[in-house]
């Protein structure tokens, strides 16, 4: 009896050995981090600094998009193309293809917001921001207004105590400050986005962002922040952007992948520009065009 228990008893071993050393079996336990930490205040100061530089974006974008229609079925897409940025909601993605053109686009302005695919679904779809998130508009699959706020190039406003009010606590697992914006209805408080910045390059790695009942609807992953030209400073001073980008669209399903090069403030021809951000439904050129707030009128 003895001996048939031996085996199982020095598994048992092992394992709990394993697990002690590591914190868990078979993964490597990360050292929490106990050393000094900045206030808010200099966080904050010193991602502005870095942030104000980036008046406008373009680079080259290779591409992994992955759309669930309406229907729910998922078409995955590997493109080329481009990203421009201007502040505040100015957005554009465009990806094209030999002897087609124009395959995948997704926008934003002041006024609109769009996507369209000539490939898979062949269908764009379109609406105006002042209808965004009511009843009387329908979802779209990747939302472009979310996209702006993970870039991770926007200024951080200064006053603590505006809605939505920023609240900081440090993560020692994670080595990372994270910032949590809270809003104000009409009941109770909410979480309207999640940050964590590295707390060595205080350049952005995550980014959450939920709906009023806690629900994640874009969780985004930020890698291989680089440096980006810029002219009238000293190469020391340059913006560093991220150049990887992993977005997660939980409630349609939908993701795209971003890999960022040639990053530059402008780009060929002075671009962006004004013209860069209009839209219009009729230049899309796929079979099937949605206006998902045509049932808000007006």
């Amino acid at each position: 009896m003895l001996r048939r228990m031996r085996t199982p008893l020095i598994l048992i071993s092992l394992l709990l050995a394993l697990i002690g050393c590591n914190g868990k079996a078979g993964q490597n336990a990360r050292t929490p981090y106990t050393g000094p930490t900045l206030p808010m205040y200099d966080i904050v100061q010193r991602i502005n600094q870095n942030n104000s530089k980036i008046t406008s974006l373009w680079s080259s974008a290779e591409m992994e998009a992955g759309i669930v229609d309406e229907k729910g079925e998922r078409h995955n897409e590997v493109l080329s193309g481009n990203l421009l940025y201007r502040p505040q909601r100015d957005l554009l993605v465009v990806a094209t293809k030999p002897a087609v053109g124009r395959v995948f686009e997704l926008g934003s302005n002041n006024d609109v917001y769009w996507m369209s695919m000539r490939v898979g679904p062949d269908t764009a779809w379109w609406g105006h921001y002042r209808n965004l998130g009511m009843p009387c508009a329908q979802e779209i699959q990747i939302r472009p207004d979310l996209i702006v706020q993970v870039l991770g190039v926007s200024v951080i406003g200064s006053d603590f105590n505006a809605p939505p009010v920023p609240v900081m606590r440090f993560n020692p697992d994670a080595d990372a400050y994270m910032f949590v914006w809270n809003g104000k209805l009409p009941d109770r408080w909410v979480a309207v986005k999640e940050v964590w910045y590295d707390r060595v390059t205080l350049t952005p790695r995550l980014v959450l962002l939920f709906d009023e009942n806690g629900r994640v609807v874009l969780r985004a992953y930020l890698a291989d922040h680089q440096p980006v030209k810029t002219p009238q400073l000293p190469e020391a001073q340059w913006p560093r952007v991220a150049r990887n980008y992993r977005l997660y669209f939980p409630e349609t399903g939908s993701r795209l992948v971003l890999n960022l090069t040639d990053v530059a403030l402008t780009g060929p021809r002075n671009v962006p520009n004004d013209r860069s951000f209009s839209f219009s439904p009729d230049r899309t050129q796929t079979s099937k065009v949605i206006q998902l707030d045509e049932a808000c009128g007006g």
